[in-house]
């Protein structure tokens, strides 16, 4: 027996060295044309194999990998690079990317590109699985991809809690410090409630009181403390029949409120009539709390004609801060950050670095729903110089969406629908020391014909350093046969 797996060994050797270089090929002056584009990025080390399809026309193809003195030779025109020898390449550092084709009168050489390698990422991504949002939710999923393989699971589906008579939506996943011991998502409509999963534990929670206007929404985890600080949100959609964004969506209120996990109580951060406040996103030392607010007067701009609403591009927002103490559990007054309702401009989901360094939001025209207007840019603050700039390294002539960091700080994952302008993908790139940002690129997929053929939108992708433990059979038994524990009102924000 052994025998035979020596000469099977020999055999496997013998036919991956059969595909060799064209070593007299000449220089054809250009770059081949590849898809997707991973030409000239930056990538974690640990990042799965770049897979592409090379785009050029030509009678055969051969690819070649270099880094220090380890070579890798594909041949075809789709370079799908294995798991074992992708590890080999990136270990020893920079790459240098050969693609040689094959024509009428022989082999010519293109330009070859480089593949720059720096540290590692957070191992684990999730994401919703969403069809574009012109359409129903009859199926959602919230699922985990690998990215270092192309493993995926699906953490929880609606349909595993479906009926004939409604249905169910899924949202707002969340982890506490990029670690799934401590995670949050919620259930809406059927069998409806947040569900909190801690300590090993599950918990179903209806996080809405005779005092706050609706369920708890966008989460931000406090990353010392037992809490959690949310939006609380009313909100609506229209859908265009002729523009080329299909959909608005707008809150007619909305709120911030804390839950203190220690009691499962509710209190009000920011519940002014004449605000719509929204996206908290706690600071690194937990000692501030970023929000956006648009002033809206009263009685508010959205009143309702004929199934329309009216007023919604009339609504700017704009960055705030808050101070908080998180032993007492008191606030400070809430201070003007950035002024985008000055500039004619909306700003939306802050996200601080965990160094505390860099601040990145998602700004447009109007409104709080940034996957819907496809004028979205990135815009960056560096929180110690006092300066901001567009992201203009990220950007594009679609929407940039959503974004979160990697638990290091040096990567970001942000979504765009840059591809076709109806799907939104998840892309990553690298922050270097100077505030500086790399080409993006996709998140690698096994099939280099991925995005073309896959017909749901990535949707709130955010990073974790391990996988979640829990199954989406154990949470599909616990949310069909659990009720919503309802939690207390607190008035007064002491201990």
């Amino acid at each position: 027996m052994r025998k035979l797996f020596f000469c099977f060994t020999a055999i496997i050797i013998l036919f991956t060295g059969c595909t060799r270089e064209p070593s007299d090929a000449p220089l054809s002056g250009r770059q081949a044309v590849i898809y997707p584009d991973f030409t000239d990025i930056t990538i974690p080390s640990n990042i799965a194999p770049v897979n592409f399809r090379i785009q050029d026309t030509a009678d055969k193809y051969i690819t070649v990998f270099e880094s220090g003195d380890t070579k890798t030779v594909i041949r075809g025109r789709d370079v799908l690079i294995p798991l074992r020898k992708w590890r080999a390449i990136t270990s020893r550092g920079n790459i240098k990317v050969t693609v040689f084709e094959k024509h009428e009168n022989g082999w010519i050489r293109m330009n070859p590109f480089p593949i720059t390698v720096a540290e590692d990422i957070d191992s684990y991504l999730t994401y919703r699985l969403i069809m574009p949002s012109f359409q129903t939710f009859d199926r959602l999923t919230i699922n985990q991809r690998n990215i270092t393989n192309f493993k995926e699971k699906t953490i929880y589906a609606n349909t595993m809690s479906s009926r004939d008579d409604g249905s169910q939506c899924i949202n707002c996943h969340s982890f506490r410090n990029w670690s799934t011991e401590t995670m949050q998502f919620h259930i809406r409509q059927y069998l409806g409630g947040t569900i909190l999963y801690r300590n090993g534990k599950l918990a179903k929670l209806n996080l809405k009181t005779d005092s706050t206007i609706a369920a708890a929404v966008y989460p931000s985890w406090h990353p010392t403390h037992e809490y959690i600080a949310y939006s609380t949100n009313k909100t609506f959609q229209n859908i265009h029949t002729n523009h080329t964004d299909r959909m608005e969506a707008f809150d007619q209120e909305s709120d911030l409120i804390l839950f203190n996990m220690k009691d499962n109580s509710v209190s009000v951060i920011e519940n002014d009539s004449t605000e719509l406040e929204c996206h908290p996103y706690w600071t690194p030392d937990g000692k501030t709390l970023f929000y956006v607010s648009a002033h809206i007067g009263n009685p508010t701009p959205f009143q309702a004609k004929g199934g329309a609403a009216t007023g919604n591009a009339s609504v700017k927002y704009s960055l705030y801060s808050k101070s908080f103490d998180p032993d007492s559990r008191t606030w400070g007054k809430s201070k003007m950050f950035f002024d985008a309702a000055a500039l004619d401009s909306s700003i939306t989901w802050p996200r601080v670095s965990p160094d505390g360094r860099w601040l990145i939001c998602c700004i447009n025209t109007h409104g709080v729903f940034p996957p819907y207007q496809s004028e979205t840019e990135l815009i960056m603050f560096d929180l110690e110089k006092g300066t901001h700039r567009y992201v203009d390294e990220i950007n594009s002539d679609k929407s940039e969406s959503y974004h979160s960091w990697s638990s290091n700080g040096h990567w970001l994952v942000f979504s765009t629908r840059r591809e076709d302008g109806v799907y939104t993908r998840p892309y990553l790139t690298h922050l270097n020391d100077d505030g500086s940002i790399t080409k993006p690129f996709p998140l690698p997929q096994k099939d280099p014909d991925f995005s073309v053929n896959f017909m749901y939108s990535f949707n709130i992708p955010e990073f974790s350093k391990d996988p979640i433990r829990v199954s989406a059979r154990k949470l599909s038994s616990f949310i069909n046969s659990t009720e919503a524990e309802s939690v207390p009102y607190v008035s007064k924000r002491g201990k």
